[in-house]
């Protein structure tokens, strides 16, 4: 029997008896062995009392099915806003309204409600009790204002801030004297009113440029010398010139855009710089690219447009494996429509045949022009038309100074440095005995003891002999390349001829590894870790010069 048949009562509707169906529990010693269970069944027949129960129980089924009207809230046991919310959901269910938009609409106000967080309950759990704790706020604090009074004092006194560049030109204006200006006319970022001993390379660029500027047709030209020749001096100088001359009229009006491979982080970055100095606009590199492939090689926009020079110094930097950015930039000038002049700086003079590729060497031209080191004699000169018209240092130390330096690299800058150091020792000393300064030779050869003293030259002279033979290796093979960053084969056959030039034998490459693993804990090389093989990269991590003036000072001793 199911149990639908079990709650309810059976009516017979044929007879007017209704009967009712009895279960009671039999114990199991009464069991009928007969009854399939511990249950008993029996018909008996309703009497009063029953008929009320059932009558009872049907009125509430009857009020729970039909209720049409929701119990009346107590409005006293919630909030006014509460109160408003349940109010408004009552008289949408009543409206005619749908019942998704009844549903979007209760949810709402359902929402709005409930609107502080609060934790679920969850059965068996009571809910966490709201924190009545509250985070203490800190009272702003209001700058006060400047009265008016004070203002009016600082008026009255006639103060005015000066910017640091201000500050700046007020102490130079102060300091007037003959040493300060020597220091001053030494800085290697001073820039000279005439640039001695480079006449005839002077010639030659602004030969170059104020024949292309005039026929308004592209080119490339390569410049190149060791460090410290005074390529880029040279080249700035000529750019000047030219602007001078076509602000008077005298030749075609020309851009000037510069590029320094020291400061591209990535090759194509050069694309986003030049785009910006041209344009004063940021653009990625593929946009700059186009952009610029429009400008530089289209005919319709040459008229619109001046011409263009574009100086790029270190060039070598920018040669990637692929080289496609210098293959673009020498390949722009050669078009028929291009308006584009290229100078190119270098440290090595046979850059073009030794790493660009074939069609970017025929891009580069033939038109070259090399830097030799300057002699002792033009160091001199140099020094002098630096400090024409004051008489604060002795002949004989400029040309100690110059000698010392032509013997190492011919590097102006360490010339001018050297002076420059040599002034402030030699002023250091005029103030402790108050007297006129004078630069000597002896105050130049405490600033070559400087150079010695150097931290990275002591380590040189400490170094073993054949650790010296596999830095000057190094040396020569950054020479040779003219790129800072060589492999471990090609200053091992350095190393071949330079022990050969001492009459040493050649070391075994095992031993020549490890002289390299040396001076990388020394920090005097830098060497990748990750091979240990004839392919492995060195950098050297201290200049030329310091270490051919280690080396010197140790077979003069």
């Amino acid at each position: 029997m199911s149990r639908r048949a079990k709650e309810n009562t059976l009516k017979r509707t044929n007879s007017s008896e209704t009967l009712k169906v009895v279960f009671k529990r039999v114990d199991e010693d009464k069991l009928d062995p007969k009854s399939p269970g511990k249950w008993s069944v029996r018909l008996n027949k309703i009497n009063e009392d029953d008929t009320k129960l059932l009558n009872s129980i049907e009125n509430i089924q009857t009020s729970d099915i039909n209720q049409e009207t929701p119990k009346k809230r107590s409005e006293s046991t919630y909030t006014p806003r509460r109160s408003r919310i349940l109010n408004k959901i009552d008289e949408e269910q009543n409206s005619e309204v749908s019942p998704s938009k009844r549903t979007r609409r209760t949810s709402i106000l359902v929402i709005e409600n409930n609107a502080d967080p609060c934790t679920p309950t969850i059965k068996g759990i009571p809910a966490r009790r709201k924190s009545i704790l509250k985070t203490p706020t800190v009272q702003k604090t209001n700058t006060p204002r400047r009265s008016i009074q004070f203002r009016e004092n600082v008026e009255e006194c006639g103060y005015v801030k000066k910017s640091a560049k201000d500050k700046l030109a007020i102490d130079d204006e102060e300091d007037t004297s003959d040493i300060a200006l020597t220091r001053k006319r030494l800085h290697v970022a001073a820039v000279p009113n005439s640039l001695p001993c480079r006449e005839k390379e002077y010639m030659e660029i602004y030969s170059f440029l104020e024949a292309s500027l005039t026929d308004k047709i592209g080119g490339c030209i390569y410049v190149s010398g060791v460090p410290g020749t005074g390529k880029t001096a040279t080249t700035t100088a000529v750019i000047r010139a030219l602007k001078a001359e076509s602000e008077k009229g005298r030749i075609n009006k020309f851009d000037f855009v510069e590029i320094n491979g020291m400061r591209t982080t990535e090759p194509r970055k050069a694309y986003v710089e030049i785009h910006r100095q041209l344009t004063g606009k940021t653009v990625t590199a593929e946009q700059a690219y186009n952009l610029l492939d429009k400008r530089f090689s289209t005919q319709t926009n040459r008229r619109g447009n001046n011409l263009t020079i574009l100086l790029v110094d270190e060039l070598d930097i920018l040669c990637n494996k692929r080289q496609d950015v210098v293959y673009n930039l020498l390949n722009w000038p050669n078009m028929s429509s291009s308006h584009l002049i290229v100078v190119t700086i270098a440290n090595t003079m046979d850059l073009p045949e030794r790493i660009l590729m074939g069609k970017v060497t025929s891009r580069l031209g033939l038109t070259r022009l090399t830097f030799q080191p300057y002699s002792h004699k033009q160091l001199q000169e140099i020094v002098l038309s630096r400090l024409s018209g004051l008489d604060c240092f002795n002949n004989d130390a400029i040309q100690l100074v110059a000698r010392k330096v032509a013997a190492l690299s011919g590097d102006a800058r360490r010339a001018l440095d050297i002076c420059r150091r040599s002034s402030e020792i030699a002023e250091t000393e005029a103030k402790e005995e108050n007297k006129k300064a004078m630069v000597s030779m002896l105050h130049v050869q405490k600033a070559l003891n400087e150079m010695i003293s150097c931290t990275k030259v002591k380590a040189v002279k400490a170094c073993s002999k054949f650790e010296k033979y596999f830095l000057q290796a190094v040396c020569m093979e950054v020479e040779r390349t003219g790129i800072e960053e060589v492999t471990f084969y090609g200053v091992y056959r350095q190393m071949k001829t330079v022990t050969a030039l001492h009459g040493f034998p050649l070391p075994t490459t095992e031993k020549a590894l490890g002289i390299s693993t040396r001076l990388g804990a020394s920090r005097l090389i830098i060497s990748e870790h990750a091979r240990k093989d004839v392919h492995q990269k060195i950098l050297l991590n201290i200049s030329a010069d310091d270490f051919y003036y280690a080396t010197q000072v140790n077979t003069e001793e």
